[in-house]
């Protein structure tokens, strides 16, 4: 259902924005909630299992990703530290 706007439209009829009704406010359902829907479960057992397999796989791929994190930031950094060594030697 369209609200009734509660401004009339021939005010400052001078103005180049539209007009605007600034009162609706919509309205919200309280039965629409989603913890009524999906209570909280505690996790399965698979879950449990899974996170326990994987765990120490997990921690690889970290250790890996990290590393390969650690070289590309000192590459990006040489060039930067490089520059500030030189200006330094210039300004002195």
């Amino acid at each position: 259902m369209k609200p009734t706007p509660q401004i009339s439209h021939n005010q400052n009829a001078r103005q180049s924005f539209p007009v605007t009704d600034y009162n609706f406010q919509a309205t919200g359902d309280g039965k629409s909630s989603s913890a009524a829907l999906f209570p909280t479960t505690k996790p399965s057992g698979f879950h449990k299992l899974s996170s326990e397999y994987f765990g120490v796989e997990e921690s690889r791929h970290y250790a890996v990703e990290f590393s390969a994190f650690t070289v590309l930031g000192l590459i990006t950094a040489w060039p930067i530290m490089s520059m500030l060594i030189a200006v330094t030697r210039l300004v002195y």
